[in-house]
């Protein structure tokens, strides 16, 4: 299913809709259900909402995007009843896709990273979830490296981030293996060099890597 993997030596992957799982009708649906209506649905994972990215590239407070939101919708809710709602679009992760990439990492075959576009109330649910149900402390455990979008102040698809990421880690992108479900965020890794794969119609990761093959890796 991946073509040119001979020369693949460092992999990179989406969090949400490729190894956490998501519910993003869900979500809106409870959002909504509190006044907030200025989030756009579309056929990508995110909407393009300027509060929404500024709280994802880390330049809103938690305080301050709720606050934002109760302006923005002249809405009246708690914040406890906000991030009830907000983090209604967390699943939670399947044991399979923890493995694969724990055993990825364990290999010799590559090095593997994680680039998120995420924010810190969703991180503290699914690092909470990741300690109690399958005895990882964090996604940091699992990877070389893991890059969150509000920690570092960009967020996909802008091209700045992609080459923070290669720069920082000395990658060639001609040997690295973008895998994303936003076909938004695949074009610009295309658009860098990278060899990509867009993650869709209920593909997933345990798809691309068999078990057989990453039981050769190790």
């Amino acid at each position: 299913m991946l073509n040119n993997m001979d020369r693949i030596n460092n992999v990179i992957f989406d969090l949400g809709g490729v190894i956490l799982d998501i519910d993003l009708l869900k979500g809106m649906t409870a959002m909504k259900q509190l006044g907030i209506t200025n989030f756009e649905s579309s056929n990508e994972k995110v909407n393009h909402m300027k509060t929404f990215m500024d709280f994802e590239k880390g330049l809103l407070s938690e305080a301050g995007f709720i606050e934002k939101l109760k302006e923005e919708n002249e809405a009246d809710f708690s914040n406890n009843d906000f991030i009830d709602a907000w983090n209604e679009i967390i699943v939670g992760f399947q044991q399979e896709r923890i493995d694969l990439i724990a055993n990825l990492k364990k290999s010799a075959r590559f090095r593997t990273f994680l680039l998120s576009n995420t924010n810190s109330l969703h991180k503290d649910l699914y690092t909470r979830i990741l300690r109690e149900e399958h005895s990882v402390r964090g996604l940091e455990e699992l990877f070389d490296n893991v890059y969150f979008s509000h920690e570092i102040y960009m967020r996909k698809p802008d091209p700045v981030i992609y080459h923070y990421v290669l720069n920082t880690e000395g990658l060639i992108p001609e040997q690295t293996l973008f895998i994303d479900d936003s076909l938004a965020n695949i074009e610009t890794a295309q658009s860098l060099g990278m060899e990509t794969f867009h993650l869709s119609d209920g593909v997933t990761i345990n798809d691309l890597f068999s078990e057989q093959q990453v039981a050769r890796w190790i």
